[in-house]
């Protein structure tokens, strides 16, 4: 089930807060790309929030396709540990926690 909470959507003004934090200048994120650590760090957010936190040691997630500016994604939650991003009714990510 998909909630907002599992929601993934970022907007041009959170990819040029990030671009001048991090000092990332790779002209490919000018295109309205998501920059990668940033997904990560929103995915990480909705599985501390869904998994216990505590319990997990590491993370592993494969970009399978692109995010941009503007599109809406989601976190689902498979069997205990694993998760994909899906947009719309394309996966464009997967991943799996793994704990103590």
């Amino acid at each position: 089930m998909t909630s907002k909470a599992n929601c993934l959507l970022f907007s041009l003004e959170e990819l040029r807060a990030y671009k001048t934090i991090s000092g990332d200048t790779n002209p490919i994120h000018d295109t309205g790309l998501v920059f990668g650590i940033l997904i990560m760090a929103r995915v990480e957010a909705i599985l501390s929030a869904h998994w216990d936190y505590q319990a997990i040691t590491k993370y592993e997630y494969k970009f399978l396709k692109p995010l941009f500016v503007g599109e809406r994604a989601q976190v689902e939650f498979l069997r205990e540990g694993e998760f994909e991003v899906w947009r719309e009714n394309e996966c464009i990510g997967k991943g799996v926690c793994i704990g103590k």
